[in-house]
């Protein structure tokens, strides 16, 4: 049987590109991809975009209380040399359950691009617990973001205002109407220089090197 496989990296560490270049080598060689997107993604509408421009319509537009297992989408996958889901993390986990269940009794691989944790720092959604439990194969893309001190990004931090935060709503799709909210991508030292450094856990911690002096 196939696999699902979990593809992840900050933000703007080449996902989208990864997609168009994954659905072009299949279907170079005429075969069928299907692109899976959740609705709660509003960038694009039904299109994924990179940040070069390019772009592709999704072949489903999922709800949150939607399921795969309706005739409608099994007509449009089943017969799939490979099915992709971009922006994985919008999925529920009852959703990411049916995916690897695709792979595993209909035999068509499942490939999902995502993100690991939200801009608090911490696991982005049940879906995502849920397919770091499930997924066959995980592996970070090879062209990682870069925070903006040079090093690998890990973070995908939030500035409202031109501030970064660590607080309010969990999902704002960045989809420019919203200009008030930015996502930038930051390596573990600047997540806690620029976000964590007056948290509660950090102040003990300095106080006690302070005093250990």
């Amino acid at each position: 049987m196939a696999d699902m496989v979990y593809k992840y990296s900050a933000m703007n560490g080449g996902k989208t590109i990864n997609i168009l270049q994954t659905i072009y080598s299949y279907e170079e060689n005429n075969f069928k991809v299907v692109l899976i997107k959740s609705t709660k993604d509003t960038k694009g509408k039904d299109n994924i975009l990179s940040l070069n421009g390019m772009s592709r319509k999704a072949d489903i537009c999922l709800k949150e209380d939607e399921t795969l297992f309706q005739e409608k989408y099994y007509q449009i996958y089943y017969t799939a040399k490979a099915i992709l889901v971009d922006e994985v993390e919008l999925l529920n986990a009852k959703q990411i359950k049916e995916l690897w269940m695709i792979a595993h009794l209909i035999n068509v691989p499942v490939i999902c691009y995502g993100l690991r944790s939200n801009f608090k720092g911490n696991i982005f959604s049940d879906g995502i617990s849920q397919i770091f439990a499930m997924a066959d194969h995980v592996e970070e893309i090879g062209s990682s973001s870069l925070c903006r001190c040079g090093k690998k990004a890990i973070f995908n931090a939030r500035k409202e205002n031109d501030k970064f935060t660590d607080v309010g709503p969990d999902l704002v799709i960045d989809d420019g109407t919203k200009e008030e909210y930015e996502y930038v991508p930051l390596c573990s030292d600047c997540y806690l220089k620029y976000i964590k450094i007056n948290s509660n856990e950090a102040k003990k911690l300095t106080e006690l090197v302070d005093k250990i002096k």
